[in-house]
């Protein structure tokens, strides 16, 4: 019997251990060696091989037992890979997300492995049975297929109709921070720090389209952009950027920050010309940090909902391991604006308050 041979029919003996086939113990190997009519030395050496995959255990001449992890588990030891930009786990959504999905794995016990570059797959000793793909742009990910062909991939946070993904309505979020501002705080001139606004899939330029569509549709509204390049965006750029913004108009009474970092920026533009946050200049942030609460006034923005993202995305990841050929799924995760005292809302407006 040939290698290729051989590993086919130890893959089709525990492929039917993960599917229920086999319960509590494999068949004697006579039997075995009769229903693939194979010699038993063949069939000892495709038991070591089970038991180096963890599915079976037994020691020669004995019952051999199937690992209850295994029985009827199409997950068990499969391989999950979460291709990330370390910079993306700064966020802490992106953290609570991977850290609620790797308890979900565990608990069916699927392995969880984190990549922080595409060349990971040709030193990783395995084939990824599925990929989750986080911050990467179009040239990083025509380099990730030239690793990893297949099509089972997943974009977190990214609205990339090419693939299977699990996003947050970024574009709703930019429509409704403006929307905000317009219709219940009554600016009329606004402005917007954006950044990677030339990543097309990405979730800062999903914002950034939200906030235009609102502006284009609404003939009042006058909104300024000031772009920060992503090499650049603490708050000391963010600073630099609000007093860009403000030279371009000096109307402007109301500032969408793509997220909370570049929020900050605004609230030091505000302690170093004299300006009240928020009766002169109010801001929305994006992300709902920990020091959201702790300035002054406290920062409206928004809160993506992480449990329920990775609730979707373990149930995802489950349905293509339990068949790599599913159709491509596409699910939108509403964020919830948070409204605090970086913002005044006219009376009789209704919005959630935290």
């Amino acid at each position: 019997m040939s290698k290729n041979e051989f590993m086919n029919l130890a893959v089709e003996i525990a492929d039917g251990i993960k599917s229920g086939v086999y319960q509590d113990a494999l068949p004697s190997i006579s039997r075995l060696s009769k229903s693939f009519d194979v010699c038993p030395a063949t069939i000892k050496r495709i038991l070591s091989q089970l038991r180096d995959w963890d599915l079976v255990d037994g020691e020669r001449g004995k019952c051999v037992r199937i690992n209850p992890k295994a029985a009827g588990n199409l997950f068990f030891h499969k391989n999950v890979v979460v291709l990330v930009d370390l910079k993306a786990l700064s966020f802490p959504f992106y953290a609570q997300v991977l850290a609620c999905l790797n308890e979900a794995l565990c608990s069916i016990y699927t392995c969880f492995h984190l990549f922080v570059s595409p060349e990971q797959f040709t030193e990783c000793g395995f084939f990824p049975d599925c990929v989750i793909v986080m911050d990467y742009n179009d040239i990083s990910m025509k380099q990730l297929k030239q690793y990893y062909p297949a099509g089972n991939l997943i974009k977190l946070n990214q609205a990339d109709e090419r693939y299977h993904y699990v996003t947050s309505d970024n574009r709703k979020a930019g429509y409704e921070a403006i929307a905000c501002f317009a219709e219940k705080c009554g600016h009329t001139h606004i402005g917007m720090l954006a950044t990677q606004i030339n990543y097309t899939y990405g979730c800062f330029r999903q914002r950034y389209e939200g906030a235009m569509e609102y502006a284009r549709t609404h003939e009042n509204i006058q909104l300024t952009i000031m772009e920060i390049p992503e090499t650049r965006e603490a708050t000391e750029a963010s600073c630099e950027a609000v007093e860009k913004l403000m030279e371009k108009d000096p109307e402007i009474t109301g500032i969408f920050a793509s997220y909370d970092i570049m929020a900050l920026g605004v609230y030091a533009y505000a302690a170093k010309y004299s300006r009240s946050i928020p009766r002169d200049l109010a801001v929305i942030g994006f992300d709902n940090r920990e020091f959201s609460q702790t300035v002054y006034p406290q920062l409206t923005t928004f809160s993506e909902n992480a449990s329920g993202t990775s609730e979707i995305l373990f149930g995802l990841v489950k349905e293509i391991l339990a068949d790599d050929s599913v159709p491509l799924r596409h699910h939108v995760v509403p964020p919830q604006l948070i409204v605090r005292g970086s913002t005044v809302i006219e009376p009789n407006s209704t919005t959630v308050k935290g």
